[in-house]
């Protein structure tokens, strides 16, 4: 192949990977001859290459620029392989009610921004003294938040990580680790980066399920935890992903004595429990732990600070294989977001903008819920989510919300299907959708129109 031919395919691979996107501007000319040791004239020619293709697009004095790829180089949705994957719902789309991250436009940033500028008067200092568990003032900040809820955490156990991610990570092997057992409990529908981590480790899945009211059949459990002897359960409590229910306080405390009963680990992720719509928020499995056998995971990514990527773990009798864990992954967690957090948390801004941004989606929910109740089929069924942001649709039986999704997306539109949310093959007849990106005064034809969709598939 020639220099030309080269040049011109490392550009036209860079587009359709997406590394280089429409409007961006290209190497010039004489800087292209530079970094590839090209002359003028083969530099030309690839470029001359490009428009040929319809990739490039040479502006008067602007030099050359990436156009709109054709359709071809495109990446479908969902992915050739024909296998659905949690990136797929994350794809700019006018009504993105699948993705799993909430709606930037309902964050004040303000706060945050001006705690960050302020925390970093004092980084240098900072330096001096970074542990492994993290920025000692965010430790001790977040011990005064839980404590204003009545949760008491013991001050050795609190560990700071590179987001929530991390801290299920870390709570799974060190589970697997104590335990010796290569397989987990998992409630579903459950969280799918959680299931996705859980293969990654090579962890069996025991599914349980959960009922429509938020609660599990204990009697099952301690049958499944008797059989099989997993090394932990892995659960949301309060405002489950994706169904948004929250568990009894009554079976949250006898969850616990199970687990300690029988020596079994509860791998608690907590993440949603600051967006409650009630007057108060719900207890942790935490607050009923009296031997070190909940393993609380949480951050403010999905609440104050997304994109901080700051998470804790509480990791009770296990918090020194945590700790070790920690030490040989990721060392530390990135020292600035920690003080911009702690920073607004010592400030008691935190609260205005926790409350305004649930009364927020409280509003949003129960829009999209009037809209879903008038349009979607016959039969379907609305759990009620009493936190975060998502709301969970059981349609009626023999509906295929996956194989519809890709109709769905080409109006715009896409959502997440129930098979996302189980670790083998769940039921195919339900989908979450994320009211926090549902905008009730522009949005209203999309959800009949979704609807629509369904109510045809049904024929």
């Amino acid at each position: 192949m020639s220099k030309t031919l080269q040049l011109a395919q490392l550009f036209r691979h860079a587009i359709e990977q997406g590394q280089l996107r429409a409007g961006d501007r290209l190497p010039s000319l004489r800087r292209l001859c530079q970094d590839h040791g090209v002359s003028l004239t083969t530099a030309q020619r690839a470029y001359a290459e490009l428009e040929r293709q319809g990739l490039l697009q040479a502006l008067p004095r602007s030099g050359f620029r990436v156009c709109t790829p054709p359709a071809a180089l495109r990446p479908a949705e969902p992915a050739s392989d024909g296998v659905l994957r949690m990136e797929h719902l994350t794809t700019a789309l006018p009504m993105p009610w699948g993705c799993p991250f909430i709606n930037p436009a309902l964050i004040n940033t303000t706060q945050m921004n001006r705690a960050l500028s302020r925390a970093l008067q004092d980084y240098r200092a900072a330096l001096s003294s970074t542990p492994v568990e993290g920025y000692a003032g965010l430790r001790r900040e977040l011990g005064l938040h839980y404590l204003s809820q009545g949760v008491s955490l013991a001050g050795d156990e609190l560990l700071i990580t590179c987001g929530g991610m991390e801290a299920l990570t870390l709570a799974m092997r060190a589970a697997v680790s104590a335990s010796g057992s290569q397989s987990m409990v998992v409630v579903t529908p459950a969280f799918p980066a959680a299931l996705d981590q859980l293969r990654h480790l090579g962890i069996s899945m025991l599914p349980l399920a959960l009922s429509e009211q938020g609660s599990l059949d204990l009697d099952a459990l301690a049958a499944l935890l008797q059989a099989e002897r997993p090394a932990g359960i892995v659960l949301m409590a309060n405002f489950q992903h994706p169904t948004g229910l929250i568990m009894p306080e009554a079976q949250k405390r006898a969850l616990v004595a199970l687990a300690e009963r029988h020596r079994v680990c509860i791998i608690e992720d907590d993440t949603y429990r600051e967006l409650y719509f009630g007057k108060q928020g719900a207890s942790p499995l935490k607050a009923f732990d009296r031997s070190g056998t909940v393993l609380h995971c949480a951050s403010f990514s999905k609440s104050l600070a997304p994109g901080y990527r700051v998470g804790w773990i509480a990791a009770g009798r296990l918090s020194n294989t945590v700790r070790g864990l920690k030490l040989c992954s990721s060392l530390g967690t990135p020292l600035p977001s920690q003080m911009a957090l702690a920073r607004l948390l010592a400030s008691g801004q935190h609260g205005d903008m926790l409350t305004r941004l649930r009364a927020s989606l409280r509003q949003r929910r129960d829009a999209m819920q009037q809209q879903i109740q008038e349009s979607f089929p016959a039969g379907s069924r609305l759990l009620q989510p009493e936190g975060g942001y998502f709301q969970w649709v059981i349609l009626p039986e023999g509906l295929d919300c996956a194989a519809l999704l890709p109709l769905a997306i080409e109006q715009g539109i896409h959502y997440a299907p129930s098979t996302l949310f189980h670790p083998h093959h769940g039921p195919a007849n339900a989908l979450r959708l994320n009211f926090s990106f549902f905008d009730p005064l522009h949005q209203r034809e999309g959800v009949a129109l979704l609807g629509a969709l369904l109510r045809q598939a049904m024929e």
